[in-house]
């Protein structure tokens, strides 16, 4: 991984041939430097003797007490700082309401932790050129928050380069996670290596209900004397009669991109048992638009946008305009993320509109009483603001212990809804936020007060309540975007470097078939072409990455 590595930064900017410079003396050529930082990442990564004592030491009575062992700790810890390579706080953009419980600081007074923010943060789901830079700075923070298994050679080739440890030998310093793994083995699966290797602290969404799906203008339905639609023919009458009787200028919206993303529309292809892009049936991965059923669904999309039933500005809309559409009744049923169905709701009620009412719409299905097993779906275990320990880490039981307070029964509360007693209190049994979050009058987006509060994402932390600050109206519809997908969603993996290699060619087979499939639906390409698009995307690699997820995919279930 580190060869490549350096090619990417090399790519990136030019700026790494100084930092390269400046980490040995002026007269060291580049291999003699690089064997020196290998030497010293080799040393980093033993643990120190402070770290976690010998076997031996532990059986001699004169030895100290492991203050971070399970008969000794306790939070909040003696105070210490660890670094962490995210972005500063600007505090000036704290409001004041939360002064005092203001999360960050809490989460320093339970813990004892106080966090060195360094910078050079890691995007999401890639690497950015700032974490690429600290990778080759041979200077490392004790902890990195990164998704590793989007890096050239996953977490294997990070811990073997030296840049993070296994966690292994530290299980006894975070409990709290051990527990999480017990009691789902799929999580157990996600943060392994295909050796046993724990490479992470994971930031896990158990989210229940899913975030993204279909509502109907319940009002509308009763206006045309119909229900909530349900099979394929059921979704086409009431589009015809949204655009013909209540002349619907866009009778079905969503933004195209959802066709091809988080499984977000695979509620439309749901009928024919197909989605995009990959997907498990049973433990065969499928690739949607190789199977026959896929071509049958984009020919009905293909229909329905020449009917007009599909919003004609579909391959343009962003969120805000389906938002928009929406709310002002020019959509009759919406593909929508959960934030962006509240803002309808309170949209309609800022303009005093009493008729406005939605109810969610399950995914099609093609006979009445059929399953729906295709739905949005992201997976728990994601790789995206996981914390993974570096080999420079100075005291790796305590930061194992810092990490493991989000796992722990008060610490999930303390990230998921802040302090008890003034963001959240416990009604009949239920953690309920008060109204500081659901109703702050400095703060009126409930989702960023509770960020104020709490943590309950983008931190290496178990959500099992991600929408708890919505509404119950918002609430009950997003009930219906619930499926089977678990089951069918491809997991996260980690690839071999020969996989690594076929992998590469996805990103050019993605974009050509998100090309071929738009054009279909949009009649730039008649449907009789889809063998043409196929035997492109076989000739760009197709089959190779089919094959290499395959293999991931079998290793994978086989931990």
């Amino acid at each position: 991984m580190k060869q490549r590595i350096w090619m990417m930064v090399l790519c990136l900017t030019l700026v790494v041939s100084t930092l390269v410079g400046c980490t040995g003396s002026g007269s060291q050529s580049k291999a003699e430097s690089s064997k020196a930082a290998e030497s010293s990442k080799q040393e980093s990564s033993k643990p120190a003797e402070s770290s976690k004592p010998a076997e031996s030491s532990k059986e001699e009575s004169s030895a100290p007490e492991d203050p971070y062992g399970a008969g000794n700790f306790s939070y909040p810890m003696d105070a210490i700082t660890l670094s962490i390579n995210v972005d500063a706080i600007d505090r000036t953009t704290i409001p004041e309401w939360v002064s005092g419980h203001y999360f960050w600081d809490v989460l320093t007074e339970r813990t004892g932790v106080t966090l060195e923010r360094i910078g050079s943060a890691s995007k999401p789901q890639e690497a950015s050129e700032a974490f690429l830079l600290l990778l080759v700075s041979n200077e490392y923070p004790d902890m990195f928050q990164a998704n590793f298994i989007t890096l050239p050679g996953g977490p294997s080739a990070a811990i073997s380069d030296g840049y993070i440890i296994a966690l292994n030998d530290y299980k006894e310093y975070f409990p709290g996670l051990c527990q999480v793994m017990a009691d789902n083995s799929n999580i157990a699966k996600d943060i392994s290596l295909d050796d046993g290797s724990l490479f992470c602290f994971p930031s896990i969404v158990e989210a229940s209900p899913t975030g993204t799906g279909f509502s109907v203008r319940a009002d509308y339905l009763e206006k045309i004397g119909e229900e909530i639609p349900e099979t394929v023919e059921d979704w086409h009458r009431v589009l015809t009669k949204f655009k013909e009787e209540l002349k619907l200028s866009a009778p079905l919206t969503f933004e195209m991109r959802w066709l091809y993303l988080e499984y977000a529309a695979a509620g439309l292809s749901n009928p024919w048992n197909v989605c995009y892009p990959f997907y498990m049936d049973g433990t065969a991965v499928k690739f949607g638009p190789q199977e026959e059923g896929y071509r049958d669904f984009v020919a009905e999309m293909a229909k329905w946008y020449k009917e007009g039933l599909l919003d004609p500005d579909i391959a343009s809309v962003d969120k805000k305009v389906v938002q928009s559409k929406t709310a002002t009744g020019e959509a009759g049923i919406s593909l929508q993320q959960i934030a962006n169905t509240q803002n309808c709701i309170k949209a309609a009620a800022a303009e005093n509109n009493t008729e406005f009412k939605l109810a969610g719409v399950k995914g099609m299905v093609m006979n009445k009483g059929d399953k729906v097993e295709f739905g949005h779906c992201v997976n728990a275990f994601a790789g995206n603001n996981s914390i993974s320990i570096s080999t420079q880490c100075t005291n790796i039981p305590a930061a194992c212990r810092f990490c493991d307070y989000g796992y722990t029964e008060e610490g999930s509360l303390l990230y998921a809804y802040g302090e008890e007693g003034f963001s959240w209190n416990y009604v009949d049994g239920v953690p309920t936020f008060t109204e500081i979050v659901t109703a702050n009058p400095d703060m009126p987006e409930a989702q960023a007060a509770r960020y104020a509060v709490g943590q309950f994402r983008n931190w290496a932390v178990r959500c099992v309540t991600p929408y708890a600050h919505m509404g119950e109206e918002v609430l009950s519809i997003a009930e219906a975007f619930n499926s089977n997908m678990p089951s069918h969603a491809y997991p996260t993996v980690t690839y071999t470097d020969e996989e690594q290699e076929a992998i590469s060619k996805w990103t050019d087979v993605d974009l050509a078939a998100r090309q071929w499939i738009t054009n279909f639906i949009l009649g730039n390409n008649d449907i009789s072409e889809y063998d043409t698009m196929m035997e492109e995307l076989n000739q760009m690699g197709l089959q190779d990455v089919l094959q290499a997820r395959q293999a991931a995919a079998d290793r994978y279930n086989a931990r």
